[in-house]
């Protein structure tokens, strides 16, 4: 897989940086740190390459899926059933391109749901559960709500209230708490990393739209997933009318309700992300998958076809995650998109790599506009890079401007 955007190779520059030189906060902007510890802290022990950032974002991606699954046998599910709901996930074109690209959305999904289904059938697992949210909601700002949701959940049915198991309740929220605590200390607001956000969008003609247009953002968005939209709707039905369904789905669903508003409410005030809106409804996606499949194993059961339904999961899963997306016109695009023309950044790694293997000392750097990230990240040594104000020319195969 490669690269969605320049942010891909941007992330990575900031955690060779930080593998150099360490600090509390490695971007210094609204990018939350988790991922940059984690890439940068491998880096240390194994180089600064975009290699090993690609095998980080791999092997967190691989966590993220048995985490998932291990919640969901928490949960009582069947075992066919979820390595369905996981495979289906997995195979949905956005998944499997976000848990192969070095950005945190992959894994922060997979996450989240582990969490929220974990929550739901085992609240004992208190500790397990927030050290799981409290690394992904330092990764991704979507995942905060997530947190306020199994954490009220979990005091709610913690007896007495002030106890050393409210206190392990409150471990979800401690990440967004202490990042706010951060920009406090650090910017002099607690609200700075959403000041970025909302500055950014306006500085690149990404704010100002019609609330009616806000308000259907990601709404719309959710079409990205159109085969686990259509899974969930099984799902939905079987929530109506199944009562162990709803036991164990309450809270996911819950969570996946409170990022979806949370999104909506942060685009009607220029504080959610400025590209992609699908990339932050991973969660909802990690969650609907395993929920509908769920749903259909619980409808085949009613209807005394049991025998079948591994044969039923099968197919529900083929037919979605790859007859649909393959199908569909446009479903690829985004992918291919990366691979051509302007978006390919396959030359500046190539240049970067290069320059990395002659030795060059010191560079100094004039891009046309992003295309830099890529030939630094695949430099390896961005403290030995003088950045230049860029020139805003159409990106060409010539940018960026290199002078050692």
């Amino acid at each position: 897989m490669s690269h969605i955007s320049d942010d891909d190779f941007a992330r990575t520059v900031i955690a060779e940086r930080f593998a150099h030189a360490p600090r509390l906060d490695p971007s210094g902007t609204s990018w939350l740190p988790f991922p940059f510890w984690i890439t940068g802290g491998a880096m240390m022990a194994f180089g600064r390459s975009l290699a090993v950032a690609r095998a980080v974002a791999l092997a967190l991606g691989g966590v993220g899926a048995v985490l998932a699954y291990a919640a969901l046998r928490v949960a009582r599910v069947d075992r066919l059933t979820a390595l369905g709901g996981i495979a289906l996930a997995m195979a949905t074109p956005w998944n499997a391109w976000l848990g192969a690209a070095t950005v945190p959305e992959g894994f922060t999904g997979a996450f989240v749901a582990a969490a929220a289904i974990a929550a739901s059938a085992w609240p004992r697992a208190r500790a397990s559960i927030g050290v799981v949210l409290l690394c992904a909601s330092l990764a991704r700002y979507e995942v905060w709500p997530a947190c306020l949701v199994v954490t009220v959940a979990s005091l709610a049915r913690t007896r007495p209230l002030v106890s050393r198991a409210s206190l392990v309740a409150l471990v979800p929220v401690a990440g967004p708490l202490a990042w706010m605590a951060w920009n406090l200390h650090a910017h002099g607001s607690a609200t700075h990393f959403l000041d970025r956000v909302t500055a950014y969008r306006h500085a690149v003609g990404a704010a100002g739209a019609p609330l009616a247009e806000k308000l259907l953002v990601y709404p719309h968005a959710l079409l990205g997933a159109p085969e686990i939209l259509l899974v969930a709707a099984v799902g939905l039905m079987a929530f109506v009318f199944t009562p162990e369904m709803r036991r164990r789905w309450w809270l996911p669903l819950t969570v996946a309700l409170a990022v979806l508003i949370f999104l909506v409410y942060g685009e009607t005030k220029e504080g959610a992300p400025t590209h992609h809106p699908e990339r932050a409804l991973v969660v909802i996606w990690w969650i609907l998958a395993p929920f509908g499949l769920d749903g259909a194993r619980e409808l085949v059961a009613r209807l005394t076809l049991r025998p079948a339904y591994g044969a039923v999961n099968a197919i529900c899963v083929a037919v979605a995650a790859l007859g649909w997306n393959v199908t569909q016109p446009g479903a690829w695009d985004l992918f291919r998109d990366s691979q051509m023309g302007e978006a390919s950044r396959a030359v500046q790694v190539a240049r970067g790599q290069e320059l990395r293997a002659a030795g060059a000392p010191h560079l100094v750097v004039t891009p046309c506009a992003y295309e830099h990230f890529a030939l630094i990240a695949a430099y390896g040594a961005p403290e030995s890079v003088d950045i230049r104000p860029p020139e805003h020319q159409p990106i060409l195969r010539a940018c960026p401007k290199v002078e050692r």
